[in-house]
């Protein structure tokens, strides 16, 4: 097997670019703050290309495109419109505003150690590592059938990117990350691009895409999947991503809620064509196969593979390449680099901070990397071509039950906390042993479409009611003059 083809020695030129600019942009941190946020000192555009960089997963593009390949325009609606238009609004006008009155944190669970005490930070600390650590899993899994692409072997793929991100997320942080997710961004753009234009150019236009699609397609109110996507819809507005470990540590590097909220319209415009242009890249597929492409697969998650190896030439195949390769990346460095500041700063440190001094920018530098090697290890165990989106990937269920989970624990009472609801540890403890009794119960009783919503139903209704409980009803607080927790 040549692994130093045309395609794969493009690749290899972008993992060391990628490399050493890490490593470049990180060198001289010398603080949390720096390692964790950057000392907030980037503009509104960088700041929305990392953001963005992180939101679009591997998994996620190539799964989507599979969505609409298996079920025609459908997904549109919980995707595009749920998830990128209703989510970044929601973030952009009742988030975005607020956020800021924590200014001074670094992390989601700092954040929620202000609401809801120091013990709340600890379990959204402990918990937050293995939420990040779920999708840096997933991501790396990822980066094998990407190298099968360039005739490079899964694990061996898996092994190289795995390991060049591990080194310059643990080294330089949030600076390093920042800087790698601008040239990542650049190539998933560049991705998406091609690959519409080689396909619209194969078919003979946009038009004949259309032509040669079935009507069925095109069918919403009358597809057969529709009472499914509409549960669908519940989860992608749900904005428990919008709102992960990550993308609060990018809400804490804005300088002002105005650019936060700008970098948020922003982010909802852009992924609106980058969507438009994913579903046009599905129908290509389905009009392919109607005119008489015979080898196109029948399971929709490997649709987008199959047309990378078919039909695009070399050269452009290895650009495509490091554009999958930029959104596994970029979305698996800046989990991991949250997993690493999220056991050091949130969980070590307050445990340890009366017997010991804890040198945390050290410490979240060593469990970056720790944390990567026992992620990069879980992947080359688990060598499964996952489906991650809506719960329905064939890798070890546990994964995605322990990922959904956290989301539900952490983001009723960290939205409710930040918009102003007053907050007490009793409202989030318990909401959170009712949600994970519920998942015991609802997993072994509940068909996988109604799971979920029930989960996040339980959550919110033992939330809240405890709060009114509480408070002798629903009660707000007014920053500034109100001590949270």
């Amino acid at each position: 097997m040549n692994y130093f083809n045309v395609d794969a020695i493009i690749v290899y030129a972008f993992l060391l670019l990628i490399l050493l600019l890490g490593l470049w942009a990180g060198k001289n941190v010398k603080t949390i703050k720096e390692y964790a946020i950057a000392n907030r000192a980037y503009g509104t555009g960088i700041l929305t290309i990392t953001m963005l960089a992180t939101f679009i997963t591997g998994s996620q593009s190539i799964g989507y495109i599979g969505y609409i390949y298996d079920d025609g325009i459908l997904p549109v609606i919980p995707i595009i419109f749920c998830r990128a238009i209703i989510g970044f609004l929601f973030i952009a006008h009742y988030i975005s505003p607020k956020i800021l009155y924590f200014e001074g944190c670094l992390t989601l669970a700092e954040v929620m150690g202000k609401l809801y005490g120091g013990m709340a930070r600890t379990w959204i600390g402990f918990l937050g590592v293995l939420y990040c650590l779920a999708f840096v899993i997933l991501q790396i899994i990822w980066m094998g059938y990407i190298g099968e692409l360039i005739n490079v072997p899964n694990q061996w793929g898996m092994l190289l990117g795995g390991a060049f991100l591990i080194i310059y997320s643990a080294r330089g942080g949030m600076k390093s990350i920042t800087i790698t997710d601008i040239l990542q961004f650049i190539s998933i753009t560049m991705l998406v691009t091609l690959a519409v234009n080689v396909l619209i150019h194969k078919i003979g236009g946009i038009d004949n895409i259309f032509n040669k699609v079935p009507t069925n397609t095109f069918k919403i109110f009358q597809n057969p999947n529709f009472k499914n996507y509409l549960v669908y819809c519940l989860w992608g507005a749900f904005p428990s991503y919008l709102v992960s470990f990550p993308f609060i540590q990018r809400m804490l590097m804005a300088k002002d809620k105005r650019q936060l909220a700008k970098s948020q319209y922003i982010g909802m415009s852009y992924l609106t064509i980058f969507y438009m242009s994913l579903t046009l890249i599905g129908l290509a597929a389905i009009a392919l196969k109607t005119i008489g492409d015979v080898n196109m697969p029948k399971q929709g998650s490997r649709v987008f593979i199959y047309l990378v190896e078919a039909y695009f030439p070399v050269g452009i195949k290895g650009i495509i390449s490091i554009g999958l390769l930029a959104a596994v990346m970029s979305t698996a460095d800046s989990f991991l680099h949250s997993a690493g500041i999220l056991i050091a700063y949130d969980v070590v440190q307050p445990l340890l901070a009366k017997k010991y001094e804890v040198n945390v920018l050290r410490t979240s530098q060593y469990a970056t990397f720790f944390l990567g090697v026992i992620s990069l290890g879980v992947a080359l165990i688990y060598d499964i071509l996952p489906r991650v989106q809506y719960g329905t990937m064939d890798l070890g269920k546990g994964i995605n039950i322990l990922r959904d989970f956290v989301a539900v624990v952490f983001t009723i009472p960290l939205l409710a906390g930040i918009m102003g609801l007053k907050t007490d540890a009793k409202s989030f403890f318990v909401s959170m042993i009712a949600t994970f009794i519920a998942f015991f119960i609802g997993r072994l009783f509940l068909p996988d479409l109604w799971f979920m919503p029930m989960v996040i139903a339980v959550n919110s209704i033992t939330f809240f009611a405890t709060h009114y409980i509480q408070n002798k009803g629903f009660v707000t607080v007014k920053r500034g003059t109100v001590v949270l927790s």
